[in-house]
């Protein structure tokens, strides 16, 4: 991890006393560590335009695109949770979602932020999350299809297993039985409810592949009680429940009826054996508020439910003695990162004008993948303040390689100029891919006004054919 602490970065620590005057310098997201000063984007005090020519001269043409991380923004996120659980004390659990950003300094940061467990969905995020200084019976492995060798690995260690299926049973009890070690689990329900989010985002219908059906519980219990033969010993300890609806989740409602069901389901389970289980996992999926008038999109709401609204919610309803677990990913990193790309032309076909930048669907997919809405603005504000209607495109050979659409930008950026693309600290790098031999993009943690980070080197094509024989 590379250090780097520049004297001509020590320019724009005072921040409070400049002026704003452009509605550029509206942010798209709730403050925190982001700003406008003198027309340009700061990240905790660093100039964005100081910082992205640190990093050409240091990479070249790899320094973009970049994805940029706020420190501040990552602790400030955690506090909002680390609050709202604080009545409970000790029983309140904050868990992080790898999934969401899997970078190791990312993951670092967010445990020293507060975070005291993380959730993983393979045997590499396992893995992951011990590197980046979790104690693995601080882990807890979700996934509907799980292999055999990630259910040992996460049984010999310890790892909290969420059983998801009547054949996850079968091998989670199958496993424990053969290494002679216990397994921790939960169960994790398909209650059929409504999250009220993007199809893509819902995990919790009928029709979803997640969880155990309500009228499948009574089976699986019975896999792992048993084995299903009378009298074996048991290898199996049913700690609790876990419920999880989807992403983006915007009523506090849907969360108060997540923990009405698990407070019955963790009844049932404690009549069938298991009466020490105590601990509720509502999952995450708290959606993000996106300001500042750029446009309606799924994230945009005046009234979002927040984890302080949330615990409110849910709180009433617990049996005594619960141990209330979270689990957030995209609402703890999505407005901690943003994507630094640079200009390589304006085109205009038919009626569109389109910003083509150097990144592209293979940085940020959500766009394309399900028509997430990710703002994009200037890195710095031009002077004269004209706007028309872009689409912001990539590179890629694909006719849906957009990262936004009917931009507000100004229609005549030079090429080289920077624009930011927002909230893409979840679901943009670690769902990013090399298609088109891309390699993967910089990756750089802004710590303090003159100080940063590189958490991940540029990849290049060494990178994409090591791996061939």
């Amino acid at each position: 991890m590379s250090y780097f602490c520049a004297d001509h970065l020590r320019n724009h620590t005072k921040m409070e006393d400049k002026e704003v005057n452009s509605q550029d310098q509206i942010l798209p997201v709730d403050g925190l560590g982001w700003s406008y000063v003198d027309g340009v984007l700061h990240c905790d005090g660093m100039s964005l335009e100081d910082l992205r020519m640190s990093l050409k001269r240091e990479y070249g043409h790899q320094s973009s695109p970049a994805h940029v991380y706020s420190l501040s923004t990552l602790f400030a996120n955690v506090k909002k949770y680390t609050e709202a659980l604080g009545p409970l004390g000790k029983r309140g659990v904050l868990s992080y979602s790898l999934k969401a950003n899997n970078n190791l300094r990312v993951v670092e940061a967010l445990r020293q932020a507060g975070v005291t467990m993380a959730t993983t969905v393979s045997g590499n995020e396992i893995l992951m999350a011990m590197k980046a200084g979790f104690a693995p019976t601080n882990i807890i492995y979700n996934g509907t299809g799980k292999r055999r060798w990630e259910v040992e690995l996460a049984i010999r260690h310890r790892v909290l297993l969420n059983i998801d299926s009547e054949f996850d049973a079968r091998l989670i009890m199958g496993v424990a039985k053969e290494t002679g070690v216990m397994a921790r689990c939960l169960v994790r329900l398909n209650p059929d409810l409504e999250a009220h989010t993007h199809p893509y985002m819902a995990t919790a219908l009928a029709d979803s592949k997640f969880g155990v059906e309500v009228q499948q519980l009574e089976k699986v219990l019975q896999i792992v009680r048993t084995g299903e033969i009378e009298g074996e010993e048991e290898h199996v300890d049913i700690e609790g429940l876990h419920i999880h609806v989807g992403s983006a989740v915007s009523r506090t409602q849907v969360f108060a009826d997540m923990a009405s069901v698990a407070a019955r389901t963790l009844h049932k389970i404690r009549e069938r054996g298991w009466p020490r289980a105590s601990l509720i996992n509502l999952g995450g999926g708290l959606n993000i508020r996106l300001s500042g008038g750029h446009g309606k999109g799924e994230e945009d709401s005046d009234n979002l439910a927040t984890p302080q609204k949330l615990v409110g919610a849910v709180l009433p309803l617990l049996p005594e003695g619960t141990t209330l677990l979270l689990e957030p990913g995209r609402s703890l990193v999505a407005t901690a990162g943003v994507l630094m790309t640079e200009v390589l032309g304006t085109k205009t076909n038919g009626e569109v004008t389109f910003l083509v930048v150097d990144a592209a669907m293979t940085e940020v997919i959500r766009p394309a993948l399900y028509g997430a809405h990710h703002p994009v603005t200037h890195v710095t504000v031009p002077s004269d303040q004209e706007r028309t209607e872009v689409d912001v495109v990539g590179p890629v050979c694909e006719s849906g390689d957009f990262l936004a659409r009917r931009c507000q930008l100004h229609p005549r950026l030079p090429t080289g100029t920077a624009v930011v693309v927002w909230a893409t600290g979840a679901y943009c790098s670690s769902m990013a891919s090399s298609y088109n031999m891309r390699p993967h993009a910089l990756e750089v943690m802004v710590r303090a006004p003159d100080l940063y980070t590189v958490v991940r080197r540029p990849g290049n094509f060494e990178d994409l054919i090591s791996c061939y024989q």
